[in-house]
């Protein structure tokens, strides 16, 4: 009983500190402060865990299951794989550029991962991107936690890279329509040349279509390409082609 009793004040401490998803480091230092020896947390976080009093989501990595509402999952995200930042279809719903609500959160990171994809009714989906790709990423509060994600233009392009994780390539060309008088232009065409060119010219056929002055569409114009790439990456080889960006149109 004596032992519960430490194990849920150190909780409470925990929780009175913000830390609703903590470290065993974290707990040990709390330890401490409450005069609890810190070589039981171990053996407390067992006992909280079993008790449905913490969640693990992953090695040596807690989140607070009493004490007030659940970590955002946006949060627990940051903490599953670092780094690593909301993403795709998810950030499509934050950036409201989508009228759907995507049943998963979707989240970049330039790290290999074996982290479990699902956490209670939660599911977490981690795309893996080159490290020279992982860009374009804001910081942003959640229910008084921090979390990382991609803001509205890298948001945008990493639809035109990966439709597959933002419904659909339809989905992302209606984002770009209900982003077309938020989207900074410049710094749009600035990140698109850091990527594949496949996509610098989607991007380009896409503002081409918004009416975006050539003047701003001449670097992408410029980009070489050897033969034509699809409209859609996850569409068939079919459809029109469009000389002028080097695209077919499999839409």
């Amino acid at each position: 009983m004596k032992n519960s009793v430490l194990g849920i004040n150190l909780l409470r401490h925990l929780a009175n500190k913000g830390l609703r998803i903590f470290s065993t480091e974290h707990a040990q230092t709390a330890a401490l402060e409450i005069g609890m020896n810190p070589s039981y947390v171990s053996e407390a976080l067992f006992h909280l865990k079993n008790g449905g009093w913490v969640t693990r989501l992953k090695r040596g990595v807690y989140a607070i299951a009493a004490y007030g509402p659940a970590p955002h999952e946006f949060a627990i995200a940051m903490a599953l794989v670092t780094p690593s930042a909301i993403s795709h279809w998810t950030a499509m719903h934050y950036h409201h550029i989508t009228q759907q609500t995507p049943n998963k959160i979707f989240a970049v990171t330039p790290q290999g991962t074996s982290i479990p994809r699902s956490l209670a009714k939660t599911i977490f989906r981690f795309i893996q991107v080159k490290k020279e790709h992982y860009f374009g990423i804001e910081t942003i509060w959640v229910d008084e936690m921090k979390a990382q994600i991609t803001n509205l233009e890298k948001t945008l392009l990493d639809g035109l890279t990966s439709p597959e994780y933002c419904g659909d390539f339809s989905e992302v060309l209606h984002a770009f329509e209900m982003a077309k008088d938020k989207i900074r232009i410049q710094i749009i065409i600035e990140y698109a040349l850091k990527l594949e060119k496949a996509v610098a010219k989607r991007l380009g056929l896409i503002l081409d279509g918004l009416g975006v002055e050539e003047k701003y569409l001449d670097p992408l114009l410029k980009l070489p390409m050897k033969s034509y790439c699809k409209f859609d990456p996850s569409g068939p080889a079919k459809g029109p082609y469009n000389a002028k960006w080097k695209i077919r149109e499999n839409i």
